[in-house]
């Protein structure tokens, strides 16, 4: 009877646990979404170099540092109106788009770059400013 129990309980124990790690898996973030990734932060950016925008990538250990560093490698690249884009630091791709007509720049992340380019339009469209047709991907990063 003893033996039962234990059977039982640990039968028990391992459905609950089976529960919990599907109900994680499925709890947060589109495709290769991975909270706490433990790893270092990457992110793109952009300035003006000349009358063309450029897109620039940096990481670092922290989301700021990469935020900075990034800023910072467009400045060393001749930029000017330089931004962070999109940090992430998640099995994800990050993109910045850009138009040079407009100087309106934003970024996006996605299980691939098309993915990643459709989410910066959706956050412009949110916020009230759609990229118009001439915006394109100024630089990416896969994970």
């Amino acid at each position: 009877m003893a033996f039962t129990r234990t059977v039982s309980a640990m039968f028990a124990a391992g459905v609950a646990l089976s529960a919990f790690s599907v109900g994680t898996a499925w709890a947060g973030g589109p495709d290769g979404y991975v909270e706490d990734a433990g790893e270092s932060f990457e992110a793109v950016g952009s300035g003006y170099v000349g009358n063309a925008l450029v897109g620039f990538r940096a990481t670092g250990a922290t989301k700021d540092e990469a935020k900075a560093d990034v800023v910072a490698a467009c400045q060393a690249g001749g930029g000017v109106e330089c931004s962070w884009d999109e940090v992430t630091n998640d099995k994800l791709c990050i993109v910045s788009i850009g138009d040079d007509g407009t100087g309106q720049v934003g970024g996006g992340a996605g299980a691939n770059v098309e993915a990643a380019r459709d989410n910066a339009y959706m956050h412009a469209a949110e916020g009230g400013y759609p990229y118009p047709a001439s915006a394109r991907i100024l630089i990416s990063a896969c994970a």
